[in-house]
């Protein structure tokens, strides 16, 4: 009897399982359930060692899985679940010292990750929500210190600071911060060359300032201005509702907003004191925010400035005045910023500059005039940058050349009262390029040289009023390496070249 079958038969793997490359040596091996791979796997190199290890459940990873180097070093573990990421990912150095580690759920970052110095310490801690950066991130010193601060929001760098940092001689420098051991700020203030410099404040573990202090050079200055400490204090109508709020310092001296009611409780006006001196007096709002017209006074008495405040910020027309009473300024803010045209004046009402802003910054034409009337600087802003055509007049000489974003560019020449030259040269960056030329007011050579990205390169030579070349000092890198072709000894340091 004779059959046949028209199909395909189809062979479903179950068991222990081998895969090769091509020498014969076992590449990986595990289990097989219906043809997928299920429990224990394990990856090798070429030479037989060791490469990778884990579970599958489901024929998806699972659990925790090994990596190795080719020496057999473990490299990382991952943590998975259904096939993800999901735990924590940890990477080694050589003996298994731990380098980093990470959280992840759903294959994207989130929660803590650390990375830590050899001895096993903590090194530095970011936060992640939903794969990027987010809150207060830390780097640590060795021995614990916290050296520094990075403030993320959603994955974007919005604030770095170094702290606690010391210099080659183990010299404290720049901020430094105390903690209590739960962590809370107890102290931070900032040092130069080990000396206490500054503000320092001291908080309690609640985080409520406790003391502050000023130190200069490690010398406590104990009746700096800057660290009165106030207590507030209210005086009453007859009918019990508060006629004033203000703060004193502890000899009972006013200090800071003080605000008067009426019997209704309405606030009427208020003044600003320093040192017990009135400084500013207008009105403020329900809120207590600074609202309509205000005069400012100098420390000895003197009006310093008028004018309106809506709900807390500078608006309209704002003058100042001058000790004696003249008109010093005068100009427009928008929303707290100064707008428009601005213009200064001398004590005998001539005008001094004129500028014009835009969201407080230059923008524009500016001008500024010597007491005699003459121009004495003239150029344009652009958003608060110096651009296009400058010309100054100071010390005898008028400056001419251009700016590009705030920075002198291209060639600039200056000329003294007399009409000769006394400069000619080119910017790039900002930065002194190529030949420049100095000259004596008889119009004879003072001395010239080359600069590249502003340092002096090559022969410098000076010359007498009668031009004689006076002196000749070679330079590379802005370093002198030669006077007058004597070699000078080492170590060169830059001296600068410019009359």
């Amino acid at each position: 009897m004779c059959a046949s079958w028209t199909g395909t038969w189809a062979q479903v793997e179950t068991g222990f399982k081998q895969y090769f490359y091509p020498d014969g040596r076992v590449s990986s091996e595990g289990s097989l359930l219906d043809g997928k791979p299920e429990g224990l796997w394990r990856t090798y190199y070429e030479d037989g060692m060791l490469k990778s290890q884990g579970s599958r459940v489901q024929h998806q990873l699972d659990g925790t899985w090994s990596f190795y180097g080719p020496d057999g070093e473990l490299t990382s573990t991952i943590q998975y679940a259904h096939g993800h990421k999901d735990g924590a990912q940890r990477k080694y150095a050589p003996d298994s010292i731990l380098v980093s580690e990470e959280h992840f759920e759903q294959d994207v970052k989130n929660g803590p990750s650390r990375t830590f110095h050899p001895d096993g310490s903590v090194a530095s801690v970011v936060n992640f929500e939903q794969g990027k950066e987010e809150g207060k991130a830390y780097a640590y010193g060795e021995d614990g210190r916290p050296i520094t601060i990075t403030d993320w929001r959603a994955g974007v760098l919005q604030r770095r600071r170094e702290i606690n940092r010391y210099d080659e001689g183990h010299l404290r420098q720049g901020p430094w911060q105390g903690y209590y051991p739960n962590g809370n700020l107890k102290w931070e203030g900032s040092f130069v060359d080990d000396r206490r410099q500054g503000i320092f404040k001291e908080y309690d573990k609640q985080g409520n300032l406790l003391e502050l202090a000023k130190y200069d050079q490690d010398q406590l200055l104990p009746d700096a201005q800057e660290t009165v400490l106030l207590t507030l204090r209210n005086t009453y109508h007859s009918n019990g509702t508060v006629s004033s709020i203000g703060s004193y310092t502890k000899g009972g001296r006013k200090e800071g907003l003080f605000r008067d009611f009426d019997a209704s409780g309405k606030p009427v006006d208020a003044s600003i004191y320093r040192d017990d001196r009135i400084v500013a007096t207008g009105a403020v709002s329900e809120a207590g925010a600074m609202n309509g017209p205000w005069t400012e006074y100098y420390a000895t008495g003197e009006k310093r400035a008028e004018g309106s405040y809506v709900e807390g910020r500078k608006e309209g027309l704002w003058t100042f005045y001058h000790r004696g009473g003249e008109v010093e300024q005068k100009g427009n803010y928008r929303e707290g910023l100064p707008q428009g045209e601005w213009r200064w004046f001398y004590p005998t009402g001539q005008l001094h500059r004129e500028e014009h802003y835009r969201k407080g910054r230059e923008d524009g034409t500016s001008v500024e005039y010597a007491a005699d009337g003459t121009v004495i600087l003239q150029g344009q802003y652009i958003d608060g940058l110096k651009d296009g055509e400058w010309a100054y007049h100071v010390n005898g000489h008028t400056d001419k050349g251009a700016y590009r974003d705030g920075l002198r560019s291209g060639p600039w020449a200056s000329t003294y009262d007399n009409g000769r030259k006394y400069f000619t040269g080119s910017f790039v960056a900002g930065a002194r390029d190529g030949k420049q030329k100095w000259y004596w007011p008889n119009g004879r050579l003072k001395l010239e040289g080359k600069y590249s990205a502003g340092l002096e390169q090559g022969d410098f030579n000076y010359f007498n009023e009668d031009g004689t070349l006076l002196l000749t000092i070679r330079y590379k890198d802005g370093s002198e390496m030669k006077l007058n072709d004597a070699k000078l000894p080492p170590p060169y340091e830059p001296a600068g070249s410019v009359p």
